[in-house]
């Protein structure tokens, strides 16, 4: 997929800086400010894990990786209808903080409180944020989709794109999918070079492989009380002929402002502003949920 992770990675070198009525800013040392990274969704009917705590860091700094990831932090989430709270630990095989307990389980339309302490350059600093999860409803209805295997820009009998597309039932009160796209079997042997949409050498592939083989779309504005919602899947999604996965996100208001606001960061003054983050405290990056689902289809040549 633009991975869903992918759009927050840039965040792990973050600067925080300002602009007042100007198109250009000084980036150097005195713009810089140590913050807290959180990266972590919670699914309900999930363990809780892949929660990233890292931190920023200025630019033209040299740090081993192990000295971006905050794996001492402290970190803890709390079920907000009972106020139980749970201590997540750090595993180092995926770099990540999780759960392992089993007497947490994240349910639908409930709200969670994750806060994290960790000291960054000798400063205690602290950062939380809450989400509600998605009512629940969601689900990919597969006897009313078409996802099969396909050849590429296949035509109907009457010479029109045969699309896949796919319908789902949407979760009450969620407007925003984020839709992943993953070519599983991308290579360079692979590629489909002679897409009619531009033309692309392999030395290009080469430079932005994963640009094409994760693909991130979304659907917005959503009208939930619709029976069902139907995505197209474009040639311009699909750029190996190989088995793709699509896993459909209905997400919650965290990662949905997070995701339309992390790229327009400049108004049309000159002004600079942060994405849209809720996230209190000394922290910065997406603390949110979503329901899942997935399906599988294949374009051949």
């Amino acid at each position: 997929m633009l991975n869903i992770k992918k759009i927050i990675a840039g965040l792990l070198i973050s600067l925080t800086f300002y602009a007042c009525g100007e198109s250009s800013v000084e980036i150097g040392q005195n713009t810089y400010s140590p913050k807290i990274v959180i990266d972590g969704l919670l699914y309900p009917g999930k363990k809780v894990e892949n929660i990233r705590i890292t931190r920023n860091i200025p630019l033209n700094t040299q740090l081993e990786p192990e000295q971006v990831v905050l794996f001492t932090a402290d970190v803890k989430l709390q079920d907000m209808q009972d106020g139980n709270t749970y201590q997540l630990t750090f595993n180092p095989t995926n770099f990540a903080f999780e759960y392992s307990g089993n007497d947490l389980d994240i349910g639908h339309d409930k709200s969670y409180k994750l806060s994290v302490s960790a000291y960054i350059d000798g400063k205690l600093l602290q950062a939380s944020s809450i989400t509600k999860t998605p009512k629940p409803g969601f689900e990919i209805n597969d006897s009313e989709s078409y996802i099969d295997s396909v050849k590429y820009q296949q035509k109907d009998n009457d010479g029109s794109d045969k699309r896949l597309f796919v319908k789902f039932v949407p979760s009450p009160g969620t407007e925003y999918y984020a839709i992943s796209i993953v070519a599983l079997d991308a290579s360079l042997d692979n590629f489909i070079y002679d897409n009619p949409y531009f033309e692309i050498k392999i030395d290009d592939l080469e430079k932005d492989f994963d640009g094409y083989k994760y693909q991130f779309k979304w659907l917005q504005n959503v009208n939930y009380s619709s029976q069902d919602i139907e995505y197209q899947v474009e040639w311009l999604d699909v750029w190996f002929y190989s088995k793709y996965r699509m896993i459909i996100y209905a997400a919650d208001d965290n990662y949905r402002l997070f995701a339309q606001t992390h790229k327009n960061v400049q108004e049309f003054d000159g002004n600079f502003h942060e994405p849209r983050m809720n996230i209190e405290g000394d922290g910065i990056g997406v603390f949110g949920s979503a329901i899942t689902d997935t399906v599988y289809f294949k374009v051949i040549k």
